[in-house]
């Protein structure tokens, strides 16, 4: 990526298959601990290749950056595709590398695709990947397009934090259920929203989220 970044160029097909294997850091945060003696050699090429910015993007990336595995994007596209949707503006919130936009069904491929994600490694491969692609490389909370997209489909962030957004903030919900709030209203009327979730948005012992997502939108399917 700091090649191609450094020289101007868009990746060659070869090169985006080398981009398309990044995973994020959900699953090694011990490489970013200095106190793990068997990751001293990954910690320190990180270190050396990333700018301060970088790195602390992507130390704090191994809360919730997880790769979705092709089987959940496949089955999330055929319910999508019972649903009724063919073609339309897409979004995926919190696209990471874009293995969503890069399993589009054929059946969709008339479609837009618009992609946001925070972390900017991440958001800038899924550049290099799609090109064709609107990606803004900052978070969701920056992003605004209300009753634009037809669909936003994707494996949000997680966690019991809060993300600070003037026009959510009053809800004081958990960084998934404002994924989940916030895409409601990005969403035209009719749209559809299919986003992985945990089993606490539905199972959760206080019902706030799931009254105000009810009022909002039908549940189509879970």
């Amino acid at each position: 990526l700091k090649y191609l970044e450094e020289n101007g160029f868009q990746a060659s097909p070869e090169q985006q298959v080398k981009l398309s294997g990044y995973v994020g850091w959900g699953g090694i945060p011990e490489v970013f601990d200095e106190s793990k003696p068997d990751w001293s050699k990954e910690y320190a090429e990180l270190k050396a290749l990333l700018t301060t910015e970088e790195y602390e993007a992507a130390r704090g990336s191994t809360l919730n950056a997880h790769y979705t595995s092709p089987a959940v994007i496949r089955a999330i596209y055929e319910a999508v595709e019972q649903m009724g949707f063919r073609t339309g503006n897409i979004l995926e919130p919190s696209c990471g590398v874009g293995n969503f936009f890069g399993m589009l069904p054929e059946s969709m491929a008339g479609s837009r695709l618009y992609g946001v994600e925070l972390d900017s490694i991440s958001g800038r491969i899924a550049q290099q990947l799609y090109p064709k692609a609107d990606i803004t490389v900052a978070g969701f909370e920056t992003t605004d397009r209300r009753d634009f997209y037809d669909l936003a489909v994707g494996n949000v962030p997680f966690g019991q934090y809060q993300v600070r957004d003037k026009a959510y903030d009053k809800l004081n919900f958990s960084i998934h259920n404002y994924f989940f709030a916030k895409a409601l209203d990005q969403v035209r009327p009719g749209g559809v929203v299919a986003f992985v979730t945990s089993r606490y948005t539905m199972d959760a012992k206080d019902s706030t989220v799931r009254r105000y997502l009810a009022q909002r939108a039908e549940l189509l399917g879970a």
